[in-house]
């Protein structure tokens, strides 16, 4: 002897009380529902995501070519290494904004989005994106010779 089971309904009514000034938004997302469209704020995380990864990918890239850059001799190079090791460690190696005055437009724009990977989506201390990155720091500070201020 089979049993057979009743069919589940394939709508549910439901009821429900909205305020007046709240019924044009409430009627929105219930169309929007029943449209399988994608919530806006999903949409808003989508391209949030995005965004992030875009900066991330640029950042990293910028950081490689600023020090590459930083392994040069000349006065671009010592501003890049000491806007490197600012990050690196800003309490003992402060970096004067100014000096970003001094060096071209493709570097400028590699700090740029350097400093934006860092201060808005930062994964890991620049240093850390590179093997051995706390030594090659270090070198850093020891070949330009750059003083640690954090006693002063």
């Amino acid at each position: 002897m089979s049993t057979t089971l009743p069919m589940q309904p394939r709508n549910v009514k439901i009821t429900v009380d909205v305020p007046v000034e709240k019924q044009e938004e409430f009627h929105r997302l219930w169309m929007q529902i029943l449209s399988d469209e994608e919530a806006p704020i999903n949409q808003q995380i989508r391209a949030e995501d995005a965004t992030r990864e875009d900066v991330m990918a640029k950042g990293k890239a910028a950081l490689f070519r600023l020090y590459d850059v930083a392994q040069g001799d000349t006065g671009q190079c010592r501003t890049i290494v000491r806007f490197l090791v600012g990050l690196y460690n800003g309490s003992a190696y402060p970096f004067d904004l100014t000096d970003l005055r001094a060096i071209d437009d493709a570097l400028f724009e590699d700090c740029m989005a350097v400093l934006r990977m860092d201060a808005r989506h930062c994964v890991y201390e620049v240093h850390n994106y590179f093997d051995n990155g706390d030594s090659r720091w270090q070198k850093m500070i020891s070949d330009w010779h750059l003083k640690d201020r954090s006693s002063y």
